[in-house]
């Protein structure tokens, strides 16, 4: 009997990302006896988006999804996630496309 060869898996390169953009909760006043507010209260939940980014280098996807979103200063931005090319014409996504997810 011969050993069994591991096969090697077909490891491609993205060809875009899943870019997850978070935004820390917002802070809420807090409430006192008489209907006066003071002082910083609870913070929100954080809200999270994502974005189908036809892009390959990763660094490009996150910096084309934070300059779509330059109205949101104080963000979190990271990639999750390769897109391949397969998923990215499934999608009808033209190179350099930043989506909504």
């Amino acid at each position: 009997m011969h050993p069994t060869v591991p096969r090697m898996i077909d490891k491609t390169s993205p060809a875009g990302w899943v870019v997850q953009v978070i935004t820390p909760g917002k802070a809420s006043l807090i409430a006192t006896p008489g209907g006066r507010r003071s002082g910083p209260g609870l913070v929100g939940p954080p809200s999270f988006r994502y974005f189908n980014v036809a892009i390959a280098a990763a660094g490009m996807a996150i910096e084309a999804t934070t300059k779509q979103l330059a109205e949101d200063d104080d963000k979190e931005t990271a990639v999750v996630r390769p897109l391949s090319s397969a998923e990215i014409a499934t999608l009808k996504l033209k190179t350099g496309d930043v989506v909504p997810a």
